[in-house]
């Protein structure tokens, strides 16, 4: 009986593999939406804000975003990915203490700028 995918890799490379994917999907949001893409419409994405006590700069901490992106999405610049709807319902059921501590944390390498390289580039480095 064959083998699943899943068990001939190792963590470390399904969490690169997952790193790659969130990577992609949230570059999306840059892009023209492709078909099937879910988005969140911007007054929806207010709305769950406001419910949730979340301002545009926590949600750009929580979710590892430039806070112009929240902007972007909020003023329907540029369209909302639907992960960013989850996210601000999962922020609005954390405890004040823990919300507090997650924001008080060092910045993420998603939202330091970093400069834009070719994906394949890595591959010396490997």
């Amino acid at each position: 009986m064959a083998e699943p995918c899943a068990t001939r890799a190792t963590i470390p490379q399904l969490l690169d593999d997952l790193e790659t994917e969130v990577a992609a999907l949230r570059s999306l949001a840059a892009m023209a939406v492709p078909r099937g893409f879910a988005v969140v419409a911007p007054s929806l994405l207010r709305t769950e804000m406001e419910r949730a006590s979340l301002t545009p700069a926590e949600l750009a901490r929580l979710a590892e975003v430039p806070r112009q992106d929240v902007e972007d999405w909020l003023a329907a610049r540029i369209p909302t990915p639907a992960w960013v709807l989850t996210t601000v319902q999962l922020a609005a059921l954390l405890t004040p203490s823990v919300r507090r501590k997650i924001l008080r944390q060092p910045l993420g390498p998603a939202i330091l700028p970093t400069p834009t390289i070719h994906p394949f580039s890595r591959i010396e480095d490997l």
